[in-house]
């Protein structure tokens, strides 16, 4: 699993967080609320903790591929 980078371009801050008094940030995006110290992921592995702050880290990638065509005959 790579480091969490700003500099990376699939990598952009979001708005669904709030810091805790504890130093965490807790991610408010899905019901799971996970609470993130700096350099953790999400359960989802698809938010994490970089720089005191919360960042998308899928922006601009395809979330899944199928070879199989959309309409199959049974």
């Amino acid at each position: 699993m790579s480091e969490l980078s700003l500099s990376d371009p699939h990598t952009i801050p979001t708005d669904w967080w709030h810091a805790l008094d504890d130093g965490r940030l807790q991610c408010d995006v899905c019901p799971r609320a996970c609470k993130l110290r700096e350099g953790q992921r999400g359960v989802c592995f698809v938010r994490g903790r970089t720089d005191d702050q919360v960042v998308l880290t899928t922006y601009g990638r395809s979330s899944g591929f199928c070879v199989d065509p959309i309409e199959k005959k049974p």
